[in-house]
């Protein structure tokens, strides 16, 4: 009857199962606010040459 139980709940198997490490979460990207934005397009933008 013990032998049952522990079988029932798992203790009279000699199976172990090993736990994955859990992956690190990636480094969130910065993000670009309204107020930087204008000043990146004016940064990476081609020169237009004014007549």
């Amino acid at each position: 009857m013990e032998q049952e139980i522990k079988n029932a709940v798992g203790l009279g198997s000699p199976e172990l199962v090993i736990e994955s490490k859990p992956k690190p979460e990636p480094e969130p990207k910065p993000t670009v606010t309204i107020y930087e934005f204008g000043r990146l397009l004016t940064e990476n933008e081609p020169s237009v040459k004014k007549k």
